[in-house]
């Protein structure tokens, strides 16, 4: 098998530096308990919630207060962390609201999901790319959500702002993967989390729960084998890659058939 130039077969987190957004809880932290288990150089945790900081002692790494749709804040953190610890391996751009809605959506709410769950990828990147480019080497998680590959009725504003944050993760692994800079995007359905259990709008009998609420710490394992292999998506429900290939080969079908999930 020939191997081209620059193209590496396994990344591997021993002795990496690694940060965290949104890791006071769900997938973000269950990140940090499982990325601890591969023996990292160091750690680095941030979440907007003060929290983070006993979250973080506790864990025995470094945690930081941080608002990452704060462009200056949030960036000033990074390169703290560069800093502090020299580099940083990987980057997983976690943190990531949930709404449910539709029309009704106040123009506020548009723009706080927009900050979130897209631009906050887009500070970190501005730091980390050219971080990275210099090292020749890097590594960047972007948790997108099924919802960015798929939809998700009656989410407008989620659905919505995970397509962009999907083509902001395709666009960065087209342009920046020659130089040797790895982009996954993680894709899970529903997890269990303090974001999915406060959704008042799943009933036990939502369509969206017929593929399984899995735990955050699933979603870790699987989200460690994908970076193991480099993988762009990440999808730890199966399904989602046969929902992929229904959609690409037959659009008008599968509009219909997801216009029937909704409740």
């Amino acid at each position: 098998v020939r191997v081209l130039p620059g193209v590496r077969n396994h990344m591997k987190l021993q002795d990496k530096n690694i940060v965290i957004t949104g890791a006071a809880n769900g997938i973000g932290l269950a990140l940090a308990k499982r990325f601890l288990r591969e023996s990292p150089n160091s750690i680095s945790l941030i979440d907007i919630n003060i929290s983070i900081n006993k979250i973080a002692s506790d864990l025995g790494v470094k945690g930081y207060v941080a608002d990452v749709t704060n462009e200056n804040q949030f960036q000033s953190i990074i390169n703290q962390i560069i800093d502090c610890e020299g580099s940083i391996d990987l980057f997983c751009s976690n943190a990531g609201i949930q709404q449910f809605g539709t029309l009704e959506t106040s123009a506020d709410d548009w723009q706080k999901n927009w900050d979130v769950n897209v631009m906050s990828h887009v500070h970190a990147a501005k730091v980390l790319i050219p971080h990275m480019q210099s090292r020749k080497i890097g590594y960047l998680l972007l948790t997108v959500s099924a919802a960015g590959l798929l939809n998700m009725p009656s989410a407008l504003t989620y659905a919505t702002t995970k397509h962009a944050a999907m083509g902001l993760a395709e666009n960065l692994s087209i342009m920046y993967g020659s130089d040797d800079i790895i982009v996954s995007a993680l894709c899970p359905q529903l997890v269990d989390t303090n974001m999915v259990r406060s959704a008042e709008s799943l009933s036990d009998n939502h369509p969206l729960l017929k593929d399984g609420i899995l735990p955050a710490e699933i979603v870790a394992d699987e989200t460690v084998k994908g970076i193991d292999s480099e993988k762009f998506l990440i999808l730890p429900h199966r399904e989602v890659a046969k929902y992929i290939q229904g959609k690409a080969f037959d659009y008008d079908k599968w509009i219909h058939a997801v216009r029937k999930l909704v409740p």
